[in-house]
């Protein structure tokens, strides 16, 4: 697997999605958890979350976390948006 190349030249190192989940609407019961699922193109890293309090902390912190631990990411590319 490798980066994306946009025609920019920049490139696209991972991808993240976001499940927002379901909450009952009579109680603090969640229906469908709200999920989180970072997916690495250059190392392979794959890591998923769930609940809301924890899906808040790591879309907070994955962009800089992993990239600092991936073999796979050298400093000197630019992170697509």
């Amino acid at each position: 697997m490798s980066a994306y190349l946009l025609p920019d030249g920049r490139q696209i190192t991972g991808a993240l999605s976001i499940t927002f989940g379901q909450q009952a609407r009579s109680s603090d019961r969640w229906i469908e958890k709200p999920a989180a699922k970072y997916e690495c193109l250059l190392c392979e890293y794959v890591e998923v979350v769930t609940g809301a309090e924890r899906v808040t902390a790591f879309v907070q912190t994955i962009r800089s976390s992993h990239p600092a631990t991936c073999p796979g990411y050298p400093n000197t590319r630019a992170q697509a948006a």
